[in-house]
């Protein structure tokens, strides 16, 4: 296993489709919304005289808007759990240079987790998700960067900036768009061109020289015909861990980086049905990797060993993390009088190497060292989607697709010696993934406070998979395996208006995950393969906009069951990797999410999520732990093997909580202070399939505050800020193979920003 991974993206911009008008600011919205349906009204929202500028409160028609159907609605009018994460939420959670997983525990039943640092973020949602951490892994949630979906999970860590919106959809996915997914969908919009000239620059500094330069510049070109917006940010912080091993070949300092991403947008207006948008974008990263723990753990205990210095390790490894990626898409949008039709082709293309020391200590400290690295000379992906949808249409909405993958992953896994750094065992994996996807969702008003849904999708994937090992173990092998499947998934949703701000809906849908390979020959020598899963999902929820828009409520209770659910059994003395297949992995529980203005200046917004998940599997068993941990799970003699039949899913807390208060206090007419506090919580996790005291992560609470004063008339404001403000510190992950190894979370970092607009 490699300490780190690159990532790859490819980003785009928020806008799809939608019929314009002849007057500026209503065509910068209308060609901006992702709605393909129809035009958007934008009405004017004016401060009352004599009163200081400050949060309006909401009204009912001014109710939070989606855009989980691929059209804009309002989020009661829509039959599935969807979550939404402000822009200026994330701005908060990234201030310090945190990456993606800042967004764990921020919707109900998310979290995100990471053996790579700043790359490759491992997604669950209701605890769905695959803690594989091999480079051509399949995860079960999909994750879409402006309308491209981000399918290789080192794709998957582009960095959080200049945004428009970011929705969680809960279940099954698959009928509307994109890729097919059994457990859920994150959707990130950034913004995208307008028909202004504007921009904006902001600086943060904190802690450990934590520091994030960003801003963005919008062009009207051409007025009401062509605009351009460059959006920017650099990341960085200094080594903040010391390395007191005595050798010349190792790193002295450790956990520093620095990320550079940027991206060029146009979208040209043809006329007031038509549009055409392009999007380019670059990354580059360096740093180190992942910063692995000797001894973290201690047997029999839970948590960190009492005493642990986190700013101090001992290892004899290297450490080093390099990554390039280049891409983008063009996104073509046509409406004519009853129907639309969007085109959507997508690249990237990019390289990464990374080198990290497993065993995390040296040879004084572990019973044997273990240094690996991962080169990927080359990841690519390309996307194709035609997408055709009704238009003023009165009751009845249809929408079509056709949907196209592919991606080429060359991947190189190399063993040293941890003494002489020379490489001890080398070995390449290679696949050739292809997808196909038709789809078709119609939407029907029955009533006016009654409609249904239905929708549909064949899916066909072929993969095919080859891995050699040039030298090392047994000598040269050379192996190769492919993959033919195809699915129909569905699903069909029932939406009751109580009230014109006020539903409930049940929902019933499919989903499906393709047959996934691991040929990591360094430390194994045979392919693993794990077979296709589906996922078969109930959801019954309520959602309201209630006190004029002053209090708006969400609320869900789902079961699942998965079909040959795709696990990642790894660990034991030799760190084998095995992919398994459980026969049944169920999963039930609830949501709710509130957000609230009980007074003028003051927001809140709270949620809480319980999932239970448990493999159902007899006979099912996975590798156990390789320095004899405090098992809680029966061995089997004959083999060795943990017993996991009735375990839970690994990253998978039963409870998790958020809570985000803000509250303005207005100086003058364009002058105030705004004070904000955000926390989240999540319960116990296990790291492996199997259940250990050791390896059984404690709950989590990380909370945040910023003070700000800003000033509206000259358009800037600066700011305080503390992250992880308790300073609480906890293993967050576990490699057990060698020793009680581990990596934890960032400890408090205190800073400030400055940002001016213009």
């Amino acid at each position: 296993m490699t300490g780190s991974i690159g990532a790859l993206v490819i980003a785009g911009s928020s806008t799809a489709v939608a019929a314009t008008t002849h007057q500026p600011q209503k065509r910068a919205v209308a060609a901006h919304a992702v709605s393909p349906a129809a035009p958007v009204a934008v009405a004017s929202r004016p401060v009352a005289k004599g009163r200081p500028a400050a949060r309006r409160l909401p009204r009912s028609e001014e109710a939070v808007t989606v855009t989980a159907r691929r059209r804009n609605e309002r989020a009661t009018d829509v039959p599935e759990a969807v979550y939404t994460i402000k822009p200026s939420q994330i701005s908060t959670l990234t201030v310090a240079g945190d990456d993606i997983r800042s967004l764990a525990g921020r919707t109900p039943s998310l979290n995100i987790e990471s053996s790579f640092g700043r790359t490759f973020p491992r997604i669950y949602i209701r605890g769905l998700g695959n803690a594989n951490f091999d480079t051509n892994s399949a995860q079960p949630v999909a994750m879409y960067y402006d309308d491209v979906v981000l399918d290789n999970p080192v794709l998957r860590s582009f960095p959080l900036f200049d945004l428009a919106d970011t929705e969680v959809l809960a279940g099954p996915q698959g009928t509307l768009f994109g890729r097919n997914t059994p457990a859920g969908v994150i959707n990130i919009h950034s913004k995208g061109p307008e028909d202004k000239t504007t921009g904006y620059i902001s600086q943060s500094y904190g802690t450990f020289n934590s520091a994030v330069t960003q801003g963005a510049v919008n062009i009207a070109v051409v007025p009401h015909k062509f605009s351009m917006r460059l959006s920017i940010i650099n990341q960085r912080r200094d080594n903040w861990v010391h390395n007191v091993y005595d050798g010349p070949r190792w790193k002295k300092s450790l956990e520093g980086y620095e990320d550079i991403a940027g991206r060029l947008q146009g979208l040209y207006t043809i006329d007031d049905s038509a549009n055409i948008l392009f999007e380019v974008n670059a990354r580059h990263v360096e740093g180190t990797a992942t910063l692995f723990r000797a001894n973290l753990y201690q047997h029999g205990y839970q948590g960190i060993r009492p005493g642990y210095d986190i700013y101090n390790v001992s290892q004899n490894g290297d450490n080093a993390q390099n990554l390039t990626t280049a891409g983008g898409h063009i996104k073509a949008t046509k409406n004519f009088a009853h129907f639309g039709v969007q085109l959507i082709s997508s690249w990237t293309e990019g390289s990464l190497s990374s080198i990290g020391s497993i065993d995390g200590g040296n040879p004084s400290t572990v019973p044997f060292s273990v240094q690996t690295g991962t080169s990927a000379p080359k990841i690519s992906q390309t996307t194709q989607e035609l997408r055709v949808y009704t238009v003023k249409t009165g009751k009845f909405f249809d929408q079509a697709g056709v949907y196209y993958f592919n991606e080429f992953l060359d991947d190189y896994d190399y063993n040293y010696n941890s003494t002489t750094m020379k490489t001890t065992e080398l070995a390449n994996q290679r696949q050739n993934e292809n997808s196909v996807g038709v789809f078709d969702s119609m939407t029907y008003d029955i009533l006016h406070n009654l409609s249904v849904t239905g929708g549909i999708r064949y899916t066909y994937d072929f993969k095919n998979f080859s891995a050699t090992r040039i030298f090392g173990g047994d000598g040269p092998l050379a192996l190769s395996q492919a993959s033919h499947s195809n699915n129909i998934s569905w699903d069909a949703s029932v939406n009751y208006k109580i009230t014109p701000n006020m539903s409930v809906y049940f929902r019933a849908a499919t989903g499906f995950l393709a047959p996934s390979f691991q040929g990591r020959l360094t430390s194994n020598s045979y392919i693993s393969k794990a077979s296709a899963e589906r996922n078969t999902s109930f959801e019954l929820g309520y959602k309201a906009n209630l006190a004029q828009g002053r209090v708006q409520l969400t609320g869900a209770a789902y079961m699942w069951n998965t079909k040959n659910m795709q696990l990642t059994a790894s660990g034991g003395t030799s760190n084998q990797i095995q992919l398994l297949n459980a026969d049944h992995v169920v999963g039930r529980g609830f949501e709710f999410s509130a957000q609230t203005y009980p007074i003028e200046n003051l927001s809140i917004s709270a949620n809480m999520s319980y999932n239970f998940t448990q493999i159902h599997s007899p006979g099912l068993e996975s590798g156990a732990c390789g320095v004899g941990c405090t098992m809680l799970n029966p061995i089997d003699a004959t083999t060795g093997l943990a017993k996991i039949n009735g375990n839970g899913l690994p990253y998978a807390p039963r409870w998790i909580a958020n809570l985000n208060a803000s509250y303005r206090i207005p100086l003058t007419n364009t002058k105030r202070l705004v004070l904000s506090t955000d926390w989240s919580w999540r319960s116990q996790e296990f790291f492996t399939l199997y259940r250990s005291v050791e390896f059984e992560g404690k709950a989590l609470l990380l909370g945040g505050a910023s003070l700000a004063y800003e000033d509206t008339k000259h358009h800037y404001s600066a700011s305080v800020y503390v992250r992880n403000i308790t300073n609480k510190v906890i293993g967050i992950g576990a490699l057990d193979f060698d020793n009680y190894t581990g990596y934890i979370n960032d400890p408090r970092i205190i800073g400030g920003s400055l940002r001016y607009d213009f």
